[in-house]
């Protein structure tokens, strides 16, 4: 079978990255430390529910190997309607890395209407910064970049999970004294240069800012700070679902959420570890299906994007390489779709 197999099927058969709580585990917590887990229901289905995947269209080979006409062609079949992708950009004048990649994926996914939404990384964040040289930088990286590429975004998610890199050690994140609050500050002010650059070129893009596990107070402390950014991004993984419910007893993360903050709540990263290719398909794919489930019928969850289109073996990492709903038999030619991602084309 070809790398074109997936489509056959569907005929005949019908995130340099920063550390990232999505893909480490957990530290050990004592429910001393944890939260107040009083949560709000819903049950009223959302009719603009967003569900999208995750990939890295501008790299590495796992991607590369398959035509952007292709990849958009297997979201679209998969009902998918939007593609979160990473991007570093060159900081002298705002332009992607690998921008050869990206020229055909927006046209394909122009032709398609699916909704590209880049995760732009904080090119030269430094904690020894002063706030305001942390804010410039902000929005110089930010600034170019929305100048250069307005006219294909309308969502921009800025950093990623930036509270990973001055969280104390065990802590769940829920106080602001979970955090170095120095650095706190200096993340702040390059965040806020950057949602001001990307709104001074593009005054009606929606900034998405993210954070994972529990960590509603760094999102809560930026709020507090007046940082004027549109959709909280969360990142969710089946052993933070776990832990959250043994720990903490929370049910639904999605409740959890809505109950703290007004803003709309997008799960930028939902995945299942899938340590060594190990995992049985079959509970990945009831994770998925559970998790859709809920957060589908909280109103004020707009969007879920699943971790990730294809596996990565390239990656040669036991957290890094298999969380794909697409798996290579053959790298880079041929492909198949998993449980999940063969359920959905039902």
């Amino acid at each position: 079978m070809k790398k074109n197999f997936f489509l056959v099927f569907i005929t005949t058969g019908a995130f340099i990255t920063l550390l990232s709580c999505s893909k480490q585990e957990l530290p050990e917590e004592t429910t001393q430390e944890g939260p107040n887990t009083t949560m709000a229901t819903s049950t009223t289905s959302s009719s603009t529910f967003n569900l999208g995947v995750n990939g890295h269209p501008l790299g590495p080979e796992s991607y590369t190997s398959v035509p952007a006409k292709e990849q958009i062609a297997l979201l679209k079949k998969l009902g998918m309607k939007s593609y979160r992708f990473d991007v570093t950009t060159t900081l002298s004048n705002g332009k992607m890395h690998a921008e050869n990649y990206f020229t055909p994926l927006k046209y394909a996914a122009a032709e398609a209407g699916i909704v590209l939404v880049p995760m732009l990384y904080a090119r030269g964040l430094d904690f020894n910064m002063k706030m305001s040289e942390a804010y410039n930088q902000g929005r110089w990286v930010a600034e170019l970049f929305a100048q250069r590429y307005k006219n294909d975004f309308h969502y921009y998610n800025i950093g990623n999970e930036l509270e990973n890199l001055f969280i104390l050690p065990l802590k769940s994140g829920t106080s602001s004294s979970h955090y170095d609050l120095k650095k706190f500050n200096i993340a702040l002010h390059y965040l806020w240069g950057m949602n001001d650059g990307i709104k001074a070129k593009d005054p009606t893009a929606k900034t998405i800012i993210n954070a994972c596990w529990l960590h509603t107070a760094y999102i809560k402390m930026l709020e507090n700070k007046g940082l004027k950014f549109d959709i909280i991004g969360w990142q969710w993984y089946d052993y933070m679902e776990r832990s959250a419910k043994s720990s903490y007893g929370i049910n639904d993360i999605s409740t959890y959420l809505t109950s703290r903050f007004s803003k709309p709540i997008w799960f930028t990263e939902v995945g299942y570890k899938n340590n060594n290719n190990s995992t049985k398909e079959s509970d990945r794919k009831a994770f998925f299906d559970s998790f859709m489930a809920k957060v589908a019928k909280n109103p004020r969850v707009k969007g879920a994007f699943i971790y990730e289109l294809f596996d990565e073996p390239e990656k040669n990492h036991v957290h890094e390489s298999y969380y794909g709903i697409i798996k290579w038999y053959t790298p880079y030619t041929q492909y198949k779709p998993t449980a999940y991602a063969s359920a959905i084309l039902q």
